[in-house]
């Protein structure tokens, strides 16, 4: 594992020689939860409740949707389509380490830079916004199992989305797709509950669902912990037989690019 771990500690290392993005990033983070949260704050001003939400459960929602929406960002099937389509993919299988595994730790080392801004941005709110709604100690803990399950299972989505490069020759298209769809589907926009009530029940099958909208709903005692956990544990076996059999289909179709 030794080898996987160093790949994380690399992805971090070379991230932050790029210093002038990663502030830029940082900062952009920073103004998005601000300007959304002064925003929202005028909108509460006129009255106490908005679809269920207090302006303290609607500030919580809003740092804690920005958060998991970094955390859940396309780097790693943006990794992979882009190697699909340069042809160092024929390399990679060449190497001494599992290739799919290496995905998964080059992509931890960008949560754990995006959970560091996060750390930082969450500091400077709180000088300046204090009104939110935090829970107890158990509902936290239940919401970060949450969160790291639906990580999971968007890390998962993601390899989908980058092995569909095979079959379209194209990583941009992609990566706006799944963009649009997590962005709608997830509640990192909205909360799913703003939506019409069709298209709210709709989105709620999609698995996207399950990581802002379920584990902020636990963090906010609106969801029922366990049912959910539960339900998020089972999209897991299925995404990964699902992306199993995509890959071996992608492997008879493979057309390289560059490399």
């Amino acid at each position: 594992m030794r080898k996987y771990f160093y790949m994380t500690r690399l992805t971090m290392m070379t991230a932050l020689q790029y210093k002038a993005f990663f502030v830029a990033t940082f900062v952009s983070l920073a103004v998005k939860i601000l300007v959304a949260l002064y925003v929202w704050k005028t909108i509460f001003f006129t009255q106490s409740e908005v679809n269920g939400f207090t302006l303290q459960t609607f500030t919580t929602y809003i740092i804690f949707a920005n958060l998991l929406a970094s955390l859940n960002s396309f780097s790693l099937g943006e990794d992979l389509s882009y190697s699909i389509l340069k042809g160092s993919i024929a390399g990679e299988f060449l190497r001494p380490y599992s290739f799919i595994l290496a995905l998964f730790f080059k992509d931890l080392g960008n949560k754990l830079l995006e959970l560091f801004k996060f750390g930082l941005v969450f500091i400077g709110i709180l000088l300046v916004h204090q009104d939110f709604y935090l829970p107890d100690g158990k509902t936290l803990l239940l919401f970060l199992v949450s969160s790291i399950l639906g990580m999971f299972i968007v890390q998962l989505l993601d390899m989908a989305f980058g092995f569909l490069a095979f079959f379209t020759v194209n990583a941009w298209g992609v990566m706006l797709l799944r963009t649009g769809l997590f962005n709608l589907a997830s509640g990192a926009l909205l909360p799913l509950s703003f939506y019409p009530k069709a298209v709210e029940n709709f989105l709620k099958l999609l698995p996207y669902n399950y990581a802002v909208n379920v584990p902020i709903s636990i963090l906010l005692g609106q969801e029922s912990d366990l049912r959910a956990l539960g339900l998020q544990v089972l999209w897991i076996p299925f995404l990964a037989l699902f992306i199993a059999g995509l890959w071996s289909q992608a492997k008879r179709r493979i057309v390289i690019f560059g490399g």
